[in-house]
């Protein structure tokens, strides 16, 4: 090429003034993809190793039952096969010990094997709640166990402990549920309601369950989802449980421990329900130790019961005197009962029924009125007069077990009050169970205190000459027809 003269493209090639592109690097490609292809593979491994151990878990008990089916079917056609017909040969007797028959186990021996196995599991969980590296459960279903539910009336009331710490109240102690906070989203097939046992004093949690009845196959004596709820929690909680009641073909009830610290996470079939709990062991301890403390203090509450008993607290109007002219009773009848003042009509607030059989009448809640109740007689009904309006009876109801006493020291802490309040002996006949039904006359009030035959006790107040006056129409009233 001359000097000075430009260079020309060669031949076919585009014109451009721009430099030429270079190629970048592929090495940091390579790491992405190798750092992705890396965790894919020990996350796959992980889950993996989950779905093996629910698998595992479902083939032994599939295993169990096909072998229990496979039994059955040769017992089955080995008792219906016809012996062949063959003709009488002579043989010559010869005496031959027969086998000893196998000896089928009783279901008092079976239950004594199973509980031997789970009380040596619980030895092993009882040692595994001591590991200073394990993570307790602070809350569950968005309810924290340090947490008091003030919301929520009692629906359920039982003992603290199991049965097996003794059957005295004072060793088992008395607590009592309520409704948790309703979920967003069930709890897989557990339902969104959960059952919340709370201490006694302070209404902290102490035990959350979900529990809903087996749904079970012909034939078989064992839930799948039973396995799905345990494979969903040795995920969650990274570990398998302890097994202190394994499943068996034959044999109903399961149960499964995951021990947490002081937090005890419990799958079990009981009975004809499937179970799910946690429970904080050291709020189980308050619980117990509130539940002496009311069971002590319950027993000098004689005035406060007075109170209650005298009450005329709970919302009422005044008593129309013009509708029951000429109306004397004793000097001794109380004038009210629980807060109800007789010959009073209802509250504005209160909404009467008018039932098709039986008296008219408002429903009481003590809660809501914001008046305490006479030893756990929270609920009930007040009777209202159809022609004059006013009140002449009323019925309360219990749960039992108030103020960590069990149903006996209850009844007779009942009995104490009424007796003692009102200077009068009771009358007994026989009630529902145990115990007999008491009634105490005092003046024209008469008082009925014993056992439901629905369950829990009920006691009722009726002021006799109302109650007689509220079957007739009044004289007045019949004249202007």
């Amino acid at each position: 090429m001359a000097r000075g003269a430009v260079p020309r493209a060669p031949m076919g090639a585009p014109l451009s003034n721009k430099p030429p592109k270079r190629k970048g690097s592929v090495v940091p490609v390579i790491l992405v993809l190798a750092i992705v292809g890396v965790a894919g593979f020990f996350g796959w491994k992980e889950f993996d190793k989950r779905q093996k151990a629910k698998r595992a878990r479902e083939a032994e008990y599939y295993r169990l039952l096909a072998e229990k089916e496979a039994r059955e079917r040769a017992e089955a056609e080995a008792a219906n096969k016809k012996p062949e017909e063959k003709k009488p040969e002579v043989v010559a007797v010869v005496e031959e010990k027969k086998p000893e028959p196998v000896k089928k186990k009783s279901a008092m021996e079976i239950w004594q094997e199973r509980e031997a196995i789970r009380k040596d599991v619980l030895v092993k969980i009882a040692e595994a709640r001591k590991n200073p590296d394990a993570r307790p459960l602070n809350g569950f279903a968005g309810i924290r166990f340090n947490e008091p539910l003030k919301d929520g009336s009692a629906v359920r009331w039982g003992t603290v402990l199991d049965n097996d710490a003794g059957d005295s109240v004072a060793k088992r102690g008395a607590s009592f549920a309520v409704y948790g906070p309703t979920l967003k989203k069930p709890f897989m097939t557990l339902g969104a309601n959960p059952l919340v046992w709370v201490t006694p004093k302070t209404r902290r949690p102490y035990r959350i369950e979900f529990t809903r009845p087996l749904a079970l196959k012909p034939g078989v004596l064992h839930e799948a989802e039973t396995t799905n709820v345990v494979a969903f929690l040795s995920a969650r909680f990274k570990s398998e449980p302890f097994v202190t009641l394994p499943l068996d073909p034959e044999v109903k009830g399961c149960e499964y421990i995951y021990p947490m610290g002081p937090a005890t996470v419990r799958v079990a079939e009981d009975g004809d329900m499937l179970t799910f709990s946690v429970e904080r062991e050291d709020v189980r301890a308050e619980a117990l130790a509130e539940s002496e403390e009311l069971r002590t203090a319950g027993k000098g509450v004689a005035e406060e019961d007075g109170k209650a008993l005298d009450s005329k607290r709970y919302p009422h109007r005044p008593v129309d005197t013009r509708k029951y002219p000429g109306v004397k009773f004793k000097e001794e009848t109380p004038r009210s009962f629980c807060g109800i003042v007789f010959a009073s009509p209802p509250p504005e607030s209160a909404t009467v029924v008018v039932p098709q059989q039986g008296p008219k009448g408002f429903f009481l809640d003590y809660e809501w009125a914001k008046c305490r109740p006479f030893r756990g007689f929270s609920r009930g009904r007040a009777d209202i007069d159809s022609w004059r309006g006013g009140v002449y009876g009323v019925t309360l109801f219990s749960e039992g077990g108030y103020g960590g006493l069990d149903d006996k020291e209850y009844y007779e802490s009942v009995k104490a009050a009424l007796s003692g309040h009102y200077k009068v002996e009771p009358t007994e006949k026989k009630g529902e169970g145990e115990f007999p039904q008491l009634t105490y006359k005092i003046g024209e009030l008469t008082v009925t205190f014993g056992p439901d035959s629905r369950g829990g006790f009920l006691m009722r107040a009726e002021n006799d000459i109302l109650a007689e006056l509220a079957k007739q129409e009044p004289v007045a009233r019949k004249n202007r027809r």
